[in-house]
């Protein structure tokens, strides 16, 4: 019988976005036989041994439901790629705390459990979500905003949520701004240059995600590298080696890499960006099915 690989996303995206739909085309040149599957609909029993692997892409819609979602990835066991521990580690942002306590630079990360009040810090700074994607529930503030801002922290722990609090680093607006680096296998594919999601008084996103402002592909800098390395690293010795990864950076106040985010679980991975990236990753999965 021959492999098959489902590829998961959400009600929304049911035929994959971009760089999902260049995934499929260069796994059907590989002769792998792949299809998009919505993950909250049964889909004929698709999740109950139809695929050899699953493949997390476009799943925006899971932190609306993160239970019902860690749920279904126990439920695809380990042919769910990336793995169902990786994933439930990297749902909530709280990671980052286990990661500056392995010795990995991160943003300076302050927790608020429901009912804790917010002292807020000095100048700009970004509340969010703990669990959240695409920009959902951040916001930025300053020193003229601090009512708006318990304001805010009031309503994610009235929505039940646990919430951070981060400074508002000021290189994301210069030249270098973020840098994502893109790991297929564990090897570096590329980078990309990001810039600010956030503003002042800036309005929720409408819909799954605030689109990204992306640039070319880029060199990214030697140390911004080696900082993403030693975080693939630390996942990959802790959890093996994730089909994708992509890992975050920006430099903080004093101009040394910190890690702002790293995704393991439905980022976009800039295929279209980076040739040879999306025939990349299937090689990666067509290897995945011959282990």
């Amino acid at each position: 019988m021959t492999p098959r690989v489902g590829i998961a996303t959400c009600g929304e995206v049911p035929a994959l976005d971009a760089e999902g739909r260049l995934l499929l085309d260069a796994l059907a040149e590989l002769a792998v036989d792949a299809e998009p599957a919505i993950w909250t609909q049964p889909a004929g029993g698709a999740w109950n041994g139809q695929y050899d692997l699953v493949v997390l892409r476009s799943t925006w819609d899971y932190t609306f439901m993160p239970e019902r979602f860690l749920d279904w990835t126990r439920s695809i066991g380990p042919r769910l790629l990336n793995a169902p521990d990786v994933v439930a580690w990297n749902a909530d942002k709280r990671y980052l705390f286990d990661l500056a306590r392995a010795g990995i630079a991160t943003i300076p990360t302050a927790h608020l459990a429901p009912g804790t009040p917010l002292a807020p810090p000095l100048g700009r700074f970004v509340v969010k979500p703990a669990i959240a994607a695409g920009a959902r529930g951040a916001a930025m503030f300053d020193d003229a905003r601090h009512a708006a801002a318990r304001a805010h922290v009031a309503a994610l722990h009235g929505d039940g949520h646990d919430v951070l609090v981060q400074p508002y680093l000021d290189a994301v607006d210069g030249a270098e701004a973020e840098t994502a680096l893109v790991f297929l296998d564990g090897a570096l594919s590329h980078a990309m240059r990001k810039g600010p999601l956030l503003a002042l008084d800036l309005t929720p996103p409408d819909g799954l995600f605030r689109q990204e402002q992306m640039s070319v592909a880029r060199e990214p800098a030697a140390d911004v590298v080696a900082l993403g390395r030693r975080v693939h690293a630390h996942v990959e010795e802790r959890f093996g080696r994730p089909l994708y990864a992509r890992v975050d950076v920006l430099r903080d106040a004093h101009g040394t890499p910190a890690l702002l985010e790293l995704e393991l679980i439905e980022p976009s991975l800039f295929l279209d960006f980076a040739p040879g990236a999306a025939q990349a990753l299937a090689r990666a999965i067509a290897a995945r099915l011959t282990r």
